[in-house]
């Protein structure tokens, strides 16, 4: 079945700001939609999101919608749905290692409606094509890290970490996490309210309140998890902690709170907590270009916790290769448009994979209400997935998606006699 029609399109994001949706017109009628989100807390090796500088603000994208009209679809049209080969072929006309000629939106935005066209070709679940595409021949569901509070860039508050997460490890179901954890969410509302603190909420939909410092606002999570009526033994704090935004190069310092800290001292801070509270999981606890920090974070934590790397890492195969040799991290966060292609995320999951190194997948605080990076964390049995907080429609559309998967799942178990 071949593609008839490529249309790219100016919509716009959870923040309102425009992005790049691509849709397909399949010779059946079939129409498939994808678009792509936007970061704003971002890694300076992250593949290029083309805007327009005089318009909407610097942030219109109708020179990706262009190139993605003339100079993409040409290669499209005629031609039936190839994730692969399609997206090899984008990335040769392109020529440059960032996407900065024809945009990481607008390539990504094709990957991924061609992934899914595919998917639809060869009657195939997106999670079942991406695992596919992988050589897989299972799949699973991901533990979600809930982002119930929100700090740093996400937020107008005073916190510097940038999410304040928690992990349901011990639910038996998905369905039963998304319970659990909204429970936690409404409780830590009332719990906010009672002590006068806003209830006001981020771009990835957690509160944003005033705190004193981090540990407090560890201890209002801590509290509602205690009052919320679930098993607290299933419940696992995660931070991401976006250390880039506040880290001068020229002094090696990190200045939290008007505080200065050295790469050591924000360490043992780090040491501290964990002893304190069930921290699973710190992601870019350090600045992108703190190596020596990194190694010493690894070494400090790295067998007690999950040392996540982003902006080091931005879904590249090459530098979480490089990341890897040099023990920078034990886990790195997956985010499609970091990289600009669906092929290219895929080689870095299972470049992970082939190293026993974890794997998040990840959304950005500019999304959408494609639910793509579900089947992706699925489909690669990438074992977590951040996706944001128990609210705001972009968020729950990625949770709505895992609920309709699992159910999938177990229908398929069920009918396979595989359950007693």
């Amino acid at each position: 079945m071949k593609i008839l029609h490529v249309i790219g399109r100016e919509i716009y994001d959870s923040r309102g700001l425009p992005t790049v949706e691509c849709e397909l017109i399949l010779e059946d009628e079939t129409r498939i939609r994808a678009s792509v989100p936007a970061g704003r807390s971002c890694g300076l090796g992250e593949a290029v999101t083309l805007r327009d500088k005089d318009r909407i603000l610097g942030f219109g994208v109708s020179a990706a919608i262009d190139n993605l009209q003339n100079h993409i679809a040409p290669e499209l049209i005629g031609q039936e749905p190839n994730v692969v080969s399609m997206d090899l072929a984008m990335i040769e006309k392109d020529g440059t290692e960032d996407k900065s000629n024809f945009g990481a939106n607008a390539m990504l935005a094709a990957s991924i409606a061609l992934l899914k066209a595919q998917a639809h070709v060869e009657n195939m679940h997106v999670y079942e094509m991406v695992a596919y595409l992988c050589d897989f021949e299972s799949v699973t569901l991901p533990f979600p890290m809930f982002n119930i509070i929100n700090g740093g860039v996400h937020a107008d508050n005073n916190l510097w970490i940038q999410e304040f997460m928690v992990m349901p490890i011990g639910a038996q179901s998905f369905r039963a996490s998304l319970e659990s954890t909204v429970k936690i969410f409404y409780t830590l509302k009332a719990l906010l309210e009672k002590n006068n603190k806003r209830v006001a909420l981020g771009d990835e939909g957690g509160f944003v309140p005033n705190f004193d410092d981090e540990q407090e606002a560890l201890d209002f999570i801590m509290q509602a998890i205690e009052l919320a009526d679930v098993n607290n033994d299933e419940f696992v704090l995660a931070l991401d902690v976006a250390a880039s935004e506040f880290y001068d190069s020229k002094t090696n310092k990190y200045t939290c709170n008007k505080k200065k800290f050295s790469s050591d001292s924000l360490i043992t801070y780090y040491e501290k907590l964990s002893q304190q509270y069930p921290i699973y999981s710190i992601e870019d606890g350090l600045a992108e270009s703190d190596y020596d920090g990194w190694k010493n974070l690894m070494k400090t934590l790295g067998e007690k916790l999950q040392i996540v790397g982003d902006d080091i890492f931005v879904t590249n195969p090459a530098r979480i290769l490089h990341g890897l040799e040099e023990n920078l991290a034990n886990a790195v966060l997956i985010k499609p448009n970091q990289i600009g292609t669906v092929t290219e995320t895929l080689q870095a999951i299972k470049l992970c994979k082939a190293n026993e190194v974890n794997t998040v997948v990840s959304h950005r605080s500019g999304e959408t209400n494609d639910t793509f990076i579900v089947d992706l964390a699925v489909g690669t049995s990438s074992g977590q997935i951040k996706a944001g907080s128990c609210s705001r429609g972009e968020r729950i559309s990625k949770y709505n998606r895992l609920l309709r998967i699992e159910d999938t799942l177990m229908m398929s178990i069920l009918d396979a006699g595989l359950m007693p």
